[in-house]
């Protein structure tokens, strides 16, 4: 597997410091619940970064959290860790 087929999202506070990241590979399931421990999410924002098949670095845009969740929430493609997680608050 090469690193064109991975996505890894960073998360930061308001200031700007790093807190965490999120890793997706493209060909396994996603635990999108794991963002759910940044509370509240409105507090965070998320950036996707990823490599190229050149191996080459590139950064999307900051989103809110808050945002980004909810976007994930309306989508019936997304996959939960776990019915509890979706709903925790």
């Amino acid at each position: 597997m090469t690193s064109a087929n991975v996505t890894i999202y960073r998360i930061e506070d308001l200031t700007g410091k790093k807190v965490g990241e999120h890793y997706q590979s493209h060909l396994c399931k996603t635990h999108w619940g794991d963002l759910l421990k940044f509370t509240p999410p409105e507090n965070f924002t998320i950036t996707d970064t990823w490599l190229d098949e050149e191996e080459e670095y590139h950064e999307g845009d900051p989103v809110n959290l808050k945002v980004f969740i909810n976007k994930l929430k309306a989508s019936k493609y997304t996959k939960w860790n776990t019915y509890e997680d979706l709903f925790k608050k």
